[in-house]
């Protein structure tokens, strides 16, 4: 800790409690990537394990619908050491906090980095490079055989390390290129395969719409939308190139044939492609008459500006009231009577889910599966207390692992096969609306 007496002011940068500070930082860099390192052992270590103990994670119940299904042979999943994995991959996300996706890829990094470049190990826990550093180094070994992967990284790590993670990746990326005896051609044809268009929200009622693929098919399509940006623009539209481009985007997507320097009509839904999808949009009844501006909420997404909402909803083909149990009355408790969720019960319990109830998954309530707590043939009910929503892949592991889930009161407590408790609530966005903060 520094007193204010003791700290330097703007015109002595280089004054000794400056010094002090920036050898903090130099300090906390080495220790940070220290920690990384032991995360990383720790990972591949719970991997091992976990694998070597098949039957704590894996269960098996004869009675169960997965068991038939597997039977039946209609459930490709169903090798142990492929449980074991998916398994292991959730709880590595639900005690990092982070999503399974890079939960696997640290799985997959840490496996790598301990068992084949025990140098790139080394100069992580001293520090001398960071985790994106391994990281990077771990993406172009992976191109070689366990036995080649000594040479590629002696051959890396032999220059400077103080060096960026881009600068370190390029000259990364560089040696893989001479070692590898794969031609660049016979990779691209593999890394197609995995060519793909993702979406990832943004504020404000925005998102990312990112393309994956290759780079001259990606460049091409670029070129096109700048091209067609920049004659609206030299005629005279007012709109940025960025906007431009993403309007001829929208156009040669959504929209009915209309020339990208037209503006939408009034009623811009008209001019929308009629596309069948089934989107669960919240709008507060008192918002649609104008008493209140608490924005709509999108499912899988968040609030979105009224107006764009009505332009949504101006394309439904149906609406679906959703009031709290006590207006409208719906049913919540079916006992014994029906296995199958009826559809009133369903929408209520969409809406209070919101998304799958296992941690860390953000899929929609409208694309996931109603799953039984208790099991149904171990004698649990169709009642709202009894009942979640969980996307096919997380239903799938809690019938086939040892992942066990129970409600208590309005959260979801779920139990790892190692014993660790994680709770999910449910949605979040039907709060109580906020004061807006004035300036």
């Amino acid at each position: 800790m520094f007193s204010p007496q003791g700290m330097c002011t703007t015109d002595s940068l280089h004054c000794d409690d400056a010094a002090t500070l920036v050898d903090e930082l130099d300090r906390v860099r080495r220790a940070q990537a220290g920690l990384e390192a032991e995360r990383t052992r720790l990972l591949d270590e719970l991997r091992r394990v976990s694998e070597a103990h098949q039957e704590r994670i894996v269960s098996y119940d004869p009675g169960s619908p997965a068991a038939k299904k597997a039977a039946r042979g209609e459930d490709p999943a169903t090798d142990a050491a492929d449980w074991v994995a998916r398994s292991t991959r959730a709880e590595v996300a639900c005690v990092l906090r982070v999503t399974e996706r890079q939960a696997a890829d640290l799985l997959r990094e840490s496996r790598v980095l301990c068992a084949d470049l025990p140098a790139t190990m080394t100069a992580l826990t001293s520090g001398e490079i960071s985790y994106r550093h391994a990281a990077a180094l771990v993406e172009d070994a992976e191109m070689f055989t366990p036995l080649h992967r000594g040479a590629f990284e002696d051959a890396v790590l032999a220059g400077r390390r103080d060096v960026t993670v881009h600068r370190f990746a390029h000259r990364s990326r560089r040696i893989r290129e001479h070692l590898d005896p794969d031609t660049i051609q016979e990779r691209a044809e593999r890394a197609v395969k995995s060519r793909d268009v993702t979406v990832q929200p943004a504020r404000d009622g925005m998102g990312w719409l990112m393309v994956y693929g290759p780079i001259m098919q990606v460049h091409l399509a670029h070129t096109l939308l700048t091209g067609t940006a920049k004659d609206e623009h030299d005629a005279g539209d007012p709109r940025t190139l960025g906007q431009l481009r993403f309007d001829a985007l929208i156009d040669a997507l959504l929209r009915n044939d209309r020339p990208v320097g037209v503006p939408d009509s009034a009623d811009p839904a008209k001019s929308l492609r009629p596309v069948r999808v089934n989107v669960t949009l919240t709008v507060p009844a008192l918002s649609l008459l104008g008493e209140s501006e608490e924005p709509a909420v999108l499912d899988g997404y968040g609030p979105i500006p009224l107006d764009v909402a009505m332009t949504l909803a101006a394309g439904a083909t149906s609406w679906r009231r959703v009031l709290t149990d006590p207006v409208t009355g719906i049913r919540l408790v079916y006992d014994r009577t029906t296995y199958k969720t009826p559809a009133a019960l369903r929408t209520w319990l969409a809406d209070r889910d919101g998304t799958c109830r296992f941690p860390g998954c953000d899929t929609p309530a409208t694309g996931c599966e109603t799953d039984h707590n208790l099991a149904w043939e171990h004698g649990g009910c169709t009642d709202h207390d009894n009942l979640a929503h969980l996307c096919k892949k997380h239903h799938r592991l809690k019938h086939h692992t040892r992942w066990t889930a129970r409600l208590d009161d309005e959260l979801l407590v779920w139990t790892s096969p190692t014993g660790h408790e994680y709770t999910t609530a449910g949605r979040e966005d039907r709060g109580p609306a906020l004061t807006p903060l004035r300036t």
